[in-house]
């Protein structure tokens, strides 16, 4: 008698081994994404092999299924996450409750769950809204097992019972294909606002994104207390369902925060750089893009001549009495801050890590030189508002005989830095 061995347990022998539980990390998105992919899977299978559609039919509709479900699942987990963030406390008698609801296979009920939940970010519905034409053929299904099993617990056949005798699988898969989609976008979607409401730059009923809209529709502060903000102020109110006391709270917020203030013409510088470094990190920069033309222009043996290395780590280093540490640090600190997700409240957090990280003063200078990073450091000054230190930079750039353009909005933006001629 053949022994047989636990397909549970690691097979050496075996070439295709799976890594789950704590040496894979088996999450809800890595679940559905195989349920999703399985489906995908059957219906080409279907389509280019010798298979029976009245066979694989019952899978594919309930992988499909199951992916909707547990699609609903993971996007109402994540707005519970964020109706903690913005402190909506609960009781433990009400999380009991609300995790033995989502204990469901009633797609209808994962739906409107999530129509309830969703009206904690006005930016939400309109990731949901397309979302229920296209889930309402599964409603019958409301235990999850009509494509598992021939019959009901009461011995009713689910089809007939149903009144269901054909299946378009390619039709079926084609709407399954935007379904997901849609799914995809809204729990990406989430994700972002759970990055942006771990900022705390939030009111009860304005989120981040609301208050930079704001900050953009109301006047300059000097017109505060003019007729011309008084009807503003009113029409936000009236927009963004606020009192009084709200609105005064996003005028706070904005004028407190380094981007949004820009917005209503204030500025709030971040330490300080003096000018005269700015000048010398420009005629860095410079010096740095006539070098790399050199080479490109083929002088590809000055890298490798060491009298011309020697010559170029003498030009860099005449920079360690130039710029100060602390201006390396904070030019450092605004390249970081370029990113695309990274906030302007999280400024403190990467200025005190580069700082304490205590670099190299000569590491700081080759990596400033670059022409790429020069970018970097003066989106990073726009993303943070920081107004005066990027008009300086580009000013003593210019001087230096360089061009600069930067182009774009909100956080994206593209910088262009070329010599004159």
């Amino acid at each position: 008698m053949e022994k047989y061995v636990n397909p549970f347990e690691f097979q050496e022998d075996d070439p295709i081994i799976a890594c789950v539980g704590d040496n894979g990390g088996t999450y809800n998105m890595d679940i559905k994404s195989g349920f999703q992919r399985t489906v995908e899977i059957l219906i080409d299978i279907l389509n280019q092999e010798n298979e029976v559609e009245d066979i694989l039919v019952y899978p594919i509709v309930y992988n499909a299924r199951h992916s909707i479900e547990l699609s609903l699942k993971i996007i109402i987990e994540r707005l519970w996450k964020i109706q903690k963030q913005k402190g909506i406390n609960k009781s433990e008698e009400v999380i009991l409750q609300e995790k033995k609801e989502i204990h469901t296979h009633d797609i209808k009920v994962l739906y409107n769950t999530i129509e309830k939940l969703g009206k904690i970010d006005r930016r939400i519905p309109e990731y949901y809204k397309d979302i229920e034409d296209l889930i309402k053929i599964y409603y019958f299904d409301t235990d999850g097992d009509a494509f598992k099993y021939e019959s009901d617990r009461e011995d009713h056949p689910h089809m007939i019972q149903n009144g269901i005798s054909h299946i378009s699988v390619n039709t079926l898969g084609k709407q399954f294909k935007i379904v997901m989609n849609l799914f995809h976008n809204m729990i990406y979607f989430l994700e972002d606002c759970i990055r942006e409401y771990n900022l705390n730059t939030f009111t009860k009923n304005l989120s981040r994104k609301d208050i930079e809209d704001i900050s953009k529709l109301i006047p300059e502060r000097t017109k505060w207390g003019e007729d011309s903000f008084d009807k503003v102020k009113e029409e936000i109110k009236e927009k963004y369902n606020l009192s009084n006391k709200e609105f005064s709270n996003a005028l706070n917020i904005i004028q407190k925060h380094k981007k949004f203030c820009v917005n209503i013409g204030c500025e709030l510088p971040y330490q300080q750089i003096n000018k005269y470094e700015l000048k010398e990190y420009a005629a860095l920069v410079y010096e740095s893009i006539i070098e790399d033309n050199k080479i490109e222009d083929g002088w590809e043996t000055l890298q490798y001549d060491l009298s011309e290395i020697q010559r170029m780590e003498k030009i860099w280093s005449k920079y360690r009495n130039t710029i100060s540490r602390l201006t390396l640090n904070l030019l450092l600190t605004f390249a970081e801050m370029s990113q695309m997700y990274t906030a302007v409240e999280k400024i403190d957090d990467n200025f005190i890590y580069i700082s304490e990280s205590d670099f190299d003063v000569m590491y700081m200078i080759r990596k400033l030189k670059k022409k790429d990073v020069c970018k970097k450091v003066l989106v990073g000054m726009r993303k943070c508002g920081q107004i005066s230190y990027e008009k300086k930079l580009v000013e003593s750039l210019e001087q230096q005989g360089l061009i600069v353009d930067i182009e774009g909005k909100d956080e994206y933006y593209e910088v262009k830095i070329d010599l004159k001629g």
